[in-house]
């Protein structure tokens, strides 16, 4: 009786065990309910939550007449303004026809930096258009402008302090039988506008850059002035640079012969002469030349003893090679100078723009 007791009293404990464990089970796997850091995945959550809840105000908004200009004030600004380009790369400024998107540009600008110098001949007529308020920033001021080479010759011109006029009868007295040419370089102004081709120069136009963007943007002052300098360092020992590449080159093999004249800074600052170009002044699409120009062009060659016919990357290729076949000379390779290259080209910045015209002009020459 006692032993039925004892096994009966033992089946009942068994089933009360297990539920008594089965009931005790979940303790150990409580502590993961109360973690002592948030799981990763709600991590991005706390973010957005820190954030300010004051939006950055827009900076200037600033237009660029060319891929040249866009480039230093861009070194100079950095990511403080909102600048639109006008003329963009590969692009001829000379021959540029703007577009009523243009005029919205410059309608919303605070600053527009341009080149000055007649250098952008449609400027004028856009900003007026556009009924924009702008500040126009020239960057060619405090540079000493040279005269043009074409317009200027053995016979010269008399200029006044106040410089002097082309209307009447003194506009034909400018004639010096180039015809078109001639017209076409009195219609841009007498002075060569492609100042940057001199880096001295660049610096004066990164000094002006800073200038401007320091007066209509003060906060931001110290900024400006800070990347200028360490620009303009940049740009002194480009300059340098350039010196050194031309001491290689014999002085008798400094000639220079381009598609238009745009590289007469640079001829005057790094020791070269200007023997002729094939579309005189300005426009590197203006006209093509007569039979007597490209005979004319190619007699000077010849005596001067020129080697090289140097392209650029907004000219037409088959008049540099119509007159280089009359001389029998070289065609070098397509330089860079009224506009920036594409994107990962030998040109795509100012500095490696004028690094690469330097090393190319001093190469092709030396051969």
């Amino acid at each position: 009786m006692n032993r039925k007791f004892v096994l009966s009293a033992g089946v009942l404990f068994v089933p009360l065990a297990l539920l008594m464990s089965a009931c005790a089970a979940p303790a150990p796997v409580a502590a993961p309910a109360q973690p002592t850091s948030p799981p990763p995945a709600e991590a991005p959550t706390a973010i957005p939550a820190e954030a300010p809840t004051t939006p950055t105000p827009p900076g200037l908004k600033a237009v660029a007449t060319f891929s040249i200009i866009a480039d230093l004030v861009q070194n100079v600004a950095g990511e403080k303004i909102e600048l639109l380009v006008l003329v963009g790369r590969e692009t001829d400024s000379h021959e540029y026809e703007p577009t009523p998107s243009d005029a919205a540009k410059l309608a919303d600008a605070q600053l527009i930096f341009e080149n000055g110098l007649m250098f952008e001949t449609w400027l004028d007529r856009l900003y007026e258009a556009s009924g924009s308020r702008a500040r126009r920033v020239v960057l060619s001021e405090g540079i000493n402008p040279r005269p043009f080479d074409h317009a200027h010759g053995e016979e010269g011109h008399e200029h006044g302090e106040e410089g002097h006029s082309h209307d009447g009868d003194k506009a034909a007295d400018h004639s010096h039988g180039e015809g078109k040419a001639d017209d076409h370089a009195h219609e841009h102004g007498e002075f060569d506008p492609h100042v940057w081709q001199d880096v001295r120069n660049a610096i004066q136009m990164v000094r002006n850059i800073a200038q401007a963007l320091s007066e209509a943007d003060p906060a931001n002052a110290d900024f400006y002035a800070a990347n200028a300098q360490a620009y303009i360092a940049t740009l002194e020992a480009l300059d340098e640079e350039i010196v050194g590449l031309v001491e290689q080159l014999p002085e008798d093999r400094r000639k220079l012969v381009t598609s238009h004249e745009a590289l007469g800074y640079f001829a005057d600052r790094y020791g070269f002469k200007l023997v002729g170009t094939v579309l005189g002044t300005l426009s590197a699409e203006a006209r093509e030349p007569s039979a007597q120009d490209i005979a004319r062009l190619a007699e000077a060659i010849k005596a001067e003893g020129a080697k090289v016919i140097f392209l650029e990357n907004v000219t037409n290729p088959q008049l540099v090679d119509r007159v280089a076949r009359e001389a029998g000379v070289a065609i070098g390779p397509s330089l860079y100078t009224d506009a920036l290259g594409a994107p990962g080209s030998p040109g795509a910045t100012y500095v490696e723009m004028m690094r690469f015209n330097a090393r190319a002009i001093v190469e092709a020459l030396s051969k």
